[in-house]
């Protein structure tokens, strides 16, 4: 009984869980979405997030810079796995008003 509680302290400590904070997006009413992980300090800022649609779930990381109000994708795919694998898109862009980015921006720079 020991060890299983020592092996099962060992899991815990290896796979830490995300805790999930959900984010409203009102501009895409038709999915969920998750705030996973955040980091930085001063202007920049990046996050990761889960959007659950109807029909996938993507995971997405964005760089933030809340000075000048630009986003950047870091990474996006259909899990953690994928998302880390993929390539950061090349161009930094301006946040529209209303958007997605800008939502999960307003949380990022908070």
């Amino acid at each position: 009984m020991i060890r299983l509680i020592f092996c099962i302290l060992l899991l815990g400590a290896a796979f830490p869980s995300r805790a999930e904070t959900q984010l409203v997006v009102p501009s895409d009413s038709k999915a969920q979405y998750f705030v996973l992980e955040k980091g930085g300090k001063g202007a920049e800022r990046t996050i990761v997030t889960k959007r659950v649609g109807p029909n996938e779930t993507v995971f997405s990381r964005r760089r933030y810079n809340c000075k000048s109000a630009t986003v950047k994708y870091l990474g996006t795919g259909d899990t953690l796995e994928a998302m880390g694998k993929s390539k950061p898109d090349p161009a930094i862009g301006p946040i529209v008003q209303g958007s997605i980015a800008y939502y999960v921006g307003q949380e990022a720079c908070r």
